[in-house]
């Protein structure tokens, strides 16, 4: 605002709540303060709602692995697979339909879907003792619907 221009020599600092002017003192700040305060406040303003309402290039639960579009916040517009404990957005799925693909596979792994819930619950551990974060997270779930509170906390944990 004082007119000196940056150079090697004189480092200029900007307004931390604007970051539109430059200063070459504190000294040079306050002198300028009553004419730049107004302007300050509403950028400083536009700045606080731009990263108050972005909207996140991904979400908690990651992008869909087949088409990589972020997953919904929604739970129920995504499906975990037993198979390979992989997130896919309905999208994903109902593609697969639409193509004509009504064989009950995995989008992903190309896997058929298990036969019992004692197999999908063996799937399941064997993708826990590998350390899944998405089996491990599903088995917590499930211990907290079943009400075993203290297991699905070990779980959720791990996860």
């Amino acid at each position: 605002s004082c007119g000196i221009a940056g150079v090697d020599d004189v480092k200029l600092k900007k307004c931390t709540a604007c970051y539109l002017v430059k200063y070459c003192s504190i000294k040079c700040q306050r002198e300028h303060r009553s004419q730049h305060k107004k302007e300050c406040k509403k950028r400083a303003a536009e700045l606080r709602d731009e990263i108050l309402f972005k909207q996140p290039e991904s979400s908690h639960h990651g992008d869909c692995p087949i088409c990589f579009l972020p997953l919904s916040l929604d739970n129920d517009k995504s499906s975990v697979m037993s198979c390979c404990s992989k997130i896919i957005c309905d999208g994903c799925n109902e593609m697969r339909e639409l193509e004509g693909n009504f064989e009950p596979k995995c989008p992903f792994c190309r896997h058929s879907p298990p036969k019992s819930q004692a197999e999908a619950r063996k799937i399941n551990m064997k993708r826990i003792e590998a350390n899944d974060p998405v089996a491990i997270r599903q088995m917590g779930t499930r211990r907290y619907s079943e009400g075993d509170y203290d297991g699905a906390f070990e779980y959720f944990s791990k996860a």
